[in-house]
Parts: C-alpha cells; structure tokens; sequence
C-alpha cells in the first residue's frame, strides 16, 4: 500500500459513495446501518494502522451487540479512509439502543474517540442529541471538536502525534 494525499474532489465523491452504499445495504437488508469510518484529520486517509484501527472498532461493536444482532458486516479500505459496515435486525435491538451503543464506544477509551459511528434507518439517522448525549470533545483539549475543528485551533502536525499516541496505546500494528 503506498499512503498518498487524497484530492478534495476524491473525499467529497468519497461521501457519496459512502451515502449511496449506506442507501443500497439499507434497500437490501433494512433494518438499522451502523456506518462507521474514522476522524483522522489531513490528507493521507490510508495507512495500515488505520484499517487495523477500524478493524479493532468494528470488533468492540460487534462485542457489545446483542446475539444475532449482526445480519451483514463488511469493510472497504479506500485511499479516503477505510469505512465499516454493520446491517442490524431491528427485533433484536432498537434504533436509539445501537445508538447507545455506539457512544459507549465512541466514549469507551480513547480508541473509541477515534471512531465515528453513525446509526441509519430507512427514517433517517439516530444522533447523539436525539440521546440527549452532548457532542464529541476535542482530542487536545477536551473542548467541542467541531469547534476546534472549524477554527484550526490546533496544529495539524499536534493532532497527527496525537492519534499516533492513541493507536500506540491501543497497539494498533503497523
């Protein structure tokens, strides 16, 4: 695998493909989707940490689900990040639980920071308000990641060490 910078215009089709598969497994298998792909900022998407990363989340999902919750997983690693799939039965867990779930999770260690997990029905997505859970924190600082995303508050070169510190804790192999 050779790491590369990904374009704009690949991350933005990125989202549509990612938002036209979510549509076709939601079609075939219906149910819940749990969509999950990882925030890692700049731009090489791919390394193999990262699909050994995303492999790691998807298994503590999958340890968390209830028996027979899972009908269809699978995993796609791109040059835009790898992303991970997991098609629920909705008569074994609900909606608002998988969302639970996921922010168990999300929140669970700082792996799970890492991880962004999105919970999609046919109605349309589960999100942490509807929980009443309040939004992600910054990795540096522990202030409202969107904020400190939008302003670039920290380097990019901070952030990057940063999840190289947590994927060594983690023991997320090269």
């Amino acid at each position: 695998m050779t790491e590369r910078a990904v374009t704009l215009k690949e991350l933005l089709d990125s989202r549509e493909d990612r938002v036209r598969r979510q549509r076709e497994l939601l079609d075939a298998r219906g149910g819940i989707l749990l969509s999950v792909t990882l925030n890692i900022p700049g731009p090489v998407k791919d390394r193999e940490r990262y699909r050994n990363a995303l492999k790691e989340g998807m298994r503590r999902i999958r340890i968390r689900l209830p028996e027979n919750a899972v009908r269809h997983q699978e995993m796609h690693f791109l040059v835009t990040g790898p992303e991970g799939y997991l098609s629920l039965d909705e008569g074994v867990i609900t909606p608002r639980q998988a969302k639970a779930l996921a922010v168990q999770v999300e929140e669970a260690d700082r792996l799970g920071r890492l991880l962004d997990i999105d919970v999609i029905t046919a109605n349309g997505g589960v999100s942490r308000s509807d929980l009443g859970v309040s939004g992600r924190t910054c990795l540096i600082c522990g202030e409202d990641a969107k904020v400190c995303a939008r302003s670039q508050r920290h380097p990019m070169e901070q952030l990057l060490a940063e999840i190289e510190r947590i994927l060594d804790e983690n023991a997320i192999k090269l």
